[in-house]
């Protein structure tokens, strides 16, 4: 609660004040209005969404999460994530790629798992430099199937990589705006929901990689 309280604390002050600021004066003019209604609202957009996570989290933990099992195709899944992150990523000049196995069948809860990968790619994204290259790969083993997401980051420091799935973690403060520090573990949630695992394969001076294993569906 107290992690919880102190995230949302910053957002709902940067609203007040903006607001408050703005009112101070009795005539402003349109683009000092527009300048305060524009910070409320992506402060506002990002209060919803860790308002959100939080509420699947809290859902989760009390096992009351309704999940709805289909059978689906991963690699469609893992395709309408990565155009669903173009968008980010091409603000910062970064590729996004997908390589790997096709029609590789899993019987799980589609939106949980979309937001698995959104969540993975976006944190891939954020952590690579601009101009820099995010890749996902499919590769199937017998039973499992594993989804590997890299990233070209500066890595992450070993003492930190036990901490990364801990709540409200975020270990580059001038990413905290661009973040809950939740998706990776609302991520590791999902796949332990699934019946399998998301690890931190890999993190050096040129990336870090992902491991998401789920069971495949015969």
């Amino acid at each position: 609660m107290a992690d919880a309280s102190h995230e949302l604390r910053t957002p709902v002050s940067i609203i007040r004040t903006a607001a408050d600021v703005t009112l101070s004066r009795e005539q402003r003019d349109e683009a000092e209005y527009r300048e305060a209604l524009a910070m409320a609202g992506a402060q506002s957009r990002r209060l919803g969404t860790l308002v959100e996570d939080m509420l699947v989290l809290a859902r989760a933990d009390a096992g009351a999460y309704p999940l709805r099992p289909v059978e689906l195709y991963l690699d469609d899944v893992v395709d309408q994530c990565r155009r669903a992150v173009d968008v980010l990523a091409a603000e910062r000049g970064i590729t996004v790629t997908s390589t790997g196995a096709t029609d590789v069948s899993v019987r799980g809860d589609e939106e949980l798992l979309r937001r698995l990968m959104v969540n993975l790619l976006q944190n891939a994204v954020q952590h690579s430099p601009k101009g820099g290259a995010v890749s996902i790969d499919i590769s199937p083993n017998g039973s499992r199937v594993c989804v590997r997401v890299v990233d070209s980051g500066a890595g992450i420091p070993e003492a930190d990589q036990s901490r990364i799935f801990d709540r409200f973690v975020q270990l580059d403060p001038s990413r905290r705006a661009e973040g809950t520090g939740l998706g990776l573990t609302i991520a590791k949630w999902i796949a332990d929901v699934h019946q399998g695992s998301l690890s931190l394969e890999s993190s050096g001076p040129a990336g870090s990689t992902f491991c998401v294993v789920l069971p495949v569906s015969h």
